[in-house]
């Protein structure tokens, strides 16, 4: 399976810190100085306004970056929409973006440390129903690559199978 299109999400550990209006002159300035590797960064689009929705999007052309509010879960997502080469080269390079994505969040001097996001547990959320449903056979064909990438101690657990919503992998048991 050649999945392209797929986002990882990683967890805040203080969910009352994340507050999204933040998030709009940070991810201007990255688009100014282009601060994630191997990424056009586009434009930025606040959607904080809708319930548990993508909050700030960050828009790129390899990807979008969002301050994710999915289930009450506020975190940083990073949705994939471009291949990046094979389905694990493309899940590896995502998961490049990602942390390189949250190192420069904790680093950011106006939020002042005051958010942490967790590397030990991450969400694989699929973003193409067609070429991966929600169900067990999708999961069977992504593990051995998520193995692959997160490691042979990761812990994979699929969230809600057999709905109407989109493949989710819960990932933990790593340490990035």
């Amino acid at each position: 399976m050649e999945l392209s299109r797929f986002g990882l999400k990683l967890f805040v550990t203080d969910p009352a810190a994340m507050q999204g209006k933040n998030f709009v002159p940070i991810f201007h300035s990255w688009i100014q100085k282009q601060a994630v590797e191997k990424h056009q960064l586009i434009d930025v689009h606040d959607y904080s306004h809708i319930y548990h929705g993508p909050g700030i999007l960050l828009v790129g052309h390899e990807g979008n970056f969002s301050t994710e509010m999915g289930e009450g879960l506020p975190g940083l997502v990073y949705f994939r929409k471009q291949p990046a080469g094979s389905f694990e080269e493309t899940l590896r390079a995502s998961l490049k973006a990602v942390l390189q994505a949250a190192a420069l969040i904790e680093a950011e001097p106006g939020l002042e440390g005051r958010i942490r996001l967790r590397r030990d547990e991450f969400l694989f959320i699929s973003n193409d129903r067609l070429l991966a449903p929600n169900n067990v056979e999708s999961f069977e064909v992504i593990k051995p690559a998520l193995v692959k990438v997160f490691g042979a101690n990761a812990t994979l657990t699929a969230v809600k199978m057999a709905t109407r919503d989109r493949l989710t992998i819960r990932i933990s048991g790593v340490a990035f």
